[in-house]
């Protein structure tokens, strides 16, 4: 398992070929005591899982294909059952996030502008049919706002409204250790693509918002996390650049064409395919 800054995946104790385990489902690390980090080896986002005194809860609950994984790893390494979930935390609402949502039978909470289209069914944001996931009749219980605090008896979780990604991003901060789970907000090495319903204009003001926190580790919902306060504050001002540009350019490029040639393209950035 992995502690720390050391990386040392768990050893599987039953070795599968199917999704349970290696290439198509998630490898699982441990980052901080009590908190673990279900990582996701390709399609979908990383699943996090804080156990604390009175509620366990799931940071987003990936993707549906890979459920199986999640929970073998629940079951056989951490010793908790689907019922042991108390409440999930989605961090937006894309369909690699929030697909295995039904598979758990607790409150479900997420960001209100997320919710309100996950309640709606809105494909033209959660993006579920258009890689064959149905997300119909998915509901949100709680609707969280900017500086909401979850306790869970030995950790609270403060909520941070950080649209940008989509308009309904949240990242969870936890103070007293100081770390960010940071969904699609803010990753290692890149900066994040602006979806359908998104701003990069809200999308930097968010990151300029973080930055002023102290914020010693940061969890991404893909990729690798940053450790060391140093680190991640050039992380967050690379972004922040990056977007910067991002958004310059395209400034640049649609005020140069004619009014009938200015129609914007659905994302910011030139995507050949969908990597939520």
């Amino acid at each position: 398992m992995t502690y720390g800054e050391n990386k040392i995946s768990f050893l599987p104790r039953l070795i599968k070929k199917d999704d349970l385990y290696g290439k198509a489902g998630y490898t699982l690390n441990l980052i901080k005591p009590n908190v673990y980090q279900f990582n996701s080896i390709g399609a979908g986002c990383h699943v996090y899982l804080i156990i604390g005194e009175d509620l366990n809860v799931l940071i987003d609950t990936g993707i549906i294909t890979k459920f199986n994984s999640l929970n073998y790893l629940l079951t056989t390494e951490i010793g908790l059952k689907i019922e042991d979930i108390d409440l999930i935390i989605n961090t937006h609402e894309h369909f690699d996030h929030i697909s295995s949502n039904p598979y758990f039978r607790c409150l479900v909470a997420a960001g209100r502008w997320s919710a309100i289209k996950i309640q709606n069914n809105d494909e033209l944001i959660t993006k579920g049919k258009k890689w064959g996931v149905d997300l119909t009749g998915l509901r949100i219980n709680i609707w969280l706002e900017d500086r909401n605090i979850i306790d869970l008896g030995n950790v609270l979780l403060h909520i941070i409204e950080t649209p940008g990604h989509t308009s309904g991003s949240i990242c969870i901060y936890e103070a007293n250790e100081q770390y960010l789970l940071t969904g699609d907000t803010l990753f290692k090495g890149a900066t994040t693509n602006i979806y359908e319903s998104g701003s990069i204009s809200e999308y930097i003001n968010s990151l300029e918002l973080l930055n002023l926190k102290k914020i010693r580790s940061f969890y991404p919902g893909h990729g690798e996390w940053v450790i060391g306060q140093n680190e991640v504050n050039e992380e967050i001002e690379s972004s922040i650049t990056n977007a910067k540009m991002e958004l310059q350019t395209y400034i640049n490029r649609i005020t140069s064409k004619s009014l009938e040639k200015a129609r914007p393209p659905p994302s910011l950035y030139n995507r050949e395919e969908e990597d939520l």
